[in-house]
């Protein structure tokens, strides 16, 4: 049975040149994702601030709401992500945690 896990994934120190030069391809990594259910909920955790318009966001890591079996099966597709293969998120940080739902509203 599927269930929600809350994934933490805090950037490594300096990681923002390499987040923001693979993020096109790690946002089409997620896309399949989102399609097939896996993901239903993701996004850029800031520094200090939400970025002013046009500004570059000074970026802290991600957080991504996963479903799966298993907290086992959720970090066999976090590994997966273009993010840890080229350095930006540190796994030695990262959190997946069991999670529930109670609200959700898309926006």
């Amino acid at each position: 049975m599927s269930k929600e896990f809350l994934a933490i994934l805090p950037d490594k120190p300096g990681a923002q040149a390499k987040r923001l030069e693979v993020r096109p391809k790690h946002l089409e990594g997620v896309k399949p994702l989102v399609d097939a259910g896996k993901v239903v909920v993701g996004g850029a955790m800031f520094n200090n601030a939400h970025p002013a318009e046009g500004e570059t966001p000074s970026f802290k890591g991600s957080m991504l709401i996963y479903i799966a079996d298993t907290e086992e099966q959720v970090w066999e597709i976090i590994k997966e992500d273009i993010y840890v293969k080229s350095g930006v998120w540190d796994l030695d940080a990262a959190q997946v945690i069991p999670f529930k739902s109670a609200v959700r509203v898309a926006t």
